[in-house]
């Protein structure tokens, strides 16, 4: 009985350390703070208990916070800004962020009034000093109300001169009266571009005003680190056995 109950807590510390492992590190980014145009930061920590970044384009943002509010080497600034604002986002013509609607669990880590009240429009941006060994996952959320255009493009690209892409996505912010409540979209497996930076870039699908809120940054888990720490949970377990 003894030897039983051994074998599964062995089994049970091998798997919370593949959990912890597999989540790897995340950021969450904030498109607009208390110093934006009718904007709003995000609090830290948030409700659930994550750390935010809340940026805007007056100022270069060093040493990122990674979700538990740890410092990172990762930088984050804007190449170019077409303007901030609340209006006809998830709060309507409300400026007041409690006033925001949207699908919490849908959105996830995303999910937070602040993070999802105010936005950027037509922006580009630099993720800067990126490990080039790794990848990266960007997760967005864009929404407004009332569009010259629905859907929004967010695409990276090879350099600051943003001549060629390296990848890009479509999410549908809004349509008339309704805005996105519970969809986000991703660019997976991104590696670091020139400088090691990942170059950043969001419009209307058809030139016209593209949005995005709220950001979170992953750092792809390596296969071989999960691949490696599995093989030593089941080893543990057979030398018990």
């Amino acid at each position: 009985m003894k030897q039983s109950f051994f074998r599964g807590a062995t089994f049970a510390v091998a798997l919370v350390a593949a959990t912890s492992v597999a989540q790897a590190q995340s950021l969450l980014i904030d498109f607009g703070n208390d110093n934006s145009f009718r904007g709003a930061t995000t609090p830290n920590p948030d409700p659930n208990g994550n750390f935010w970044n809340s940026v805007d384009s007056a100022v270069f943002w060093p040493g990122l916070i990674d979700k538990p509010g740890a410092p990172t080497n990762i930088n984050f600034g804007f190449s170019s800004a077409n303007g901030t604002d609340y209006f006809n986002g998830p709060s309507g013509p409300t400026q007041d962020p409690t006033a925001t609607v949207y699908n919490a669990a849908a959105l996830g880590d995303l999910g937070v009034n602040e993070a999802v009240y105010d936005y950027y429009v037509n922006s580009t941006f630099e993720i800067q000093n990126l490990d080039p060994t790794k990848l990266y996952n960007l997760t967005f959320y864009g929404a407004h109300k009332f569009n010259d255009n629905n859907t929004t493009r967010y695409s990276v690209y090879t350099n600051a001169g943003l001549s060629t892409v390296v990848d890009s996505v479509d999410l549908e912010v809004g349509v008339d009266a309704d805005h996105n409540e519970d969809t986000v979209v991703t660019l997976t497996n991104l590696s670091p571009q020139e400088f090691d930076i990942l170059y950043v870039g969001f419009e209307g699908t058809a030139g016209g005003l593209g949005y995005l809120n709220a950001l979170r940054i992953d750092v792809v888990p390596e296969p071989a680190s999960l691949m490696l720490l599995g093989v030593g949970g089941l080893a543990l377990i057979r030398r018990r056995r």
